[in-house]
């Protein structure tokens, strides 16, 4: 993992990030309290009313008051929802206050209005000056419009990397035109398919896919580069340069 040309170890990254993995990895016989308590425990070194009061504050962000004494539960015990249990996992991490918080499709597994709760929430932590990163396949259109960047791959290929809500207009500019009243996400994961095997077609529509991204991020930088005014320098300010370099 790197930092921009940093190199950022696992222990380094704990002391700010935070990892939410696809598949759930909590005790089932713990409550989802006892599940976030003991995690604040194991990574905060803190107890009595402070840890009390973390476990709270978290609890009660994610929404998760009605559910607190319910066991994790498995196959065999009955437990949280999924949902519930997602967000048990989220909270596993957030008690750190981490700043980012990557996480590996947090809505797989869960129907769409689960799945919308459960990025609403992201979004929440977003607004609190957080760093959200997560991948995520098939969202709903309400989940998707969700998003405020978005990053698409395409055979490994990053083919998209900016807003969320012009990625229509960058590809309909290439020729690929989402229908009006369709899911984006949807749409692009039809036509970007790569199958294993791939034919020249393939090979050439990736190859002008990732053509279109470069020329649009060329052009994005040249928008930026005629945002940026020079500051004039003021003649007070050069005549005191002059005075100064005359004594």
């Amino acid at each position: 993992m790197v930092n921009d040309t940093y190199p950022v170890t696992q222990s380094d990254f704990g002391k700010y990030g935070a990892y939410v993995m696809k598949d759930d990895i909590l005790f089932q016989t713990f409550t989802c309290e006892e599940a976030i308590r003991f995690a604040a425990q194991l990574k905060l070194g803190i107890s009595g009313d402070e840890l009390d009061e973390k476990v709270q504050s978290t609890i009660e962000s994610l929404g998760l008051l009605k559910c607190r004494k319910t066991l994790i539960g498995n196959q065999q015990i009955k437990g949280l929802s999924g949902g519930e249990r997602k967000r048990t996992s989220i909270g596993v991490e957030l008690i750190t206050d981490p700043s980012i918080i990557l996480l590996d499709e947090p809505t797989s597994g869960l129907d769409s209005f689960t799945a919308l709760k459960i990025v609403k929430l992201l979004v929440k932590q977003s607004k609190l000056g957080k760093t959200v990163l997560s991948t995520i396949h098939q969202p709903s259109s309400s989940t998707f419009a969700l998003f405020g960047r978005l990053i698409l791959l395409m055979d490994g290929y990053i083919v998209y990397q900016g807003p969320a809500k012009e990625v229509t207009k960058h590809f309909d500019k290439l020729g690929y035109s989402c229908p009006r009243y369709a899911n984006p996400a949807d749409y692009f994961l039809k036509e970007f398919y790569v199958p294993y095997k791939k034919t020249q077609h393939d090979v050439e529509k990736i190859e002008g896919i990732v053509a279109g991204y470069e020329q649009y991020l060329k052009d994005d930088i040249e928008r930026e580069n005629q945002m940026i005014k020079h500051p004039e320098i003021s003649s007070k300010i050069l005549r005191t340069f002059t005075r100064v370099s005359f004594c």
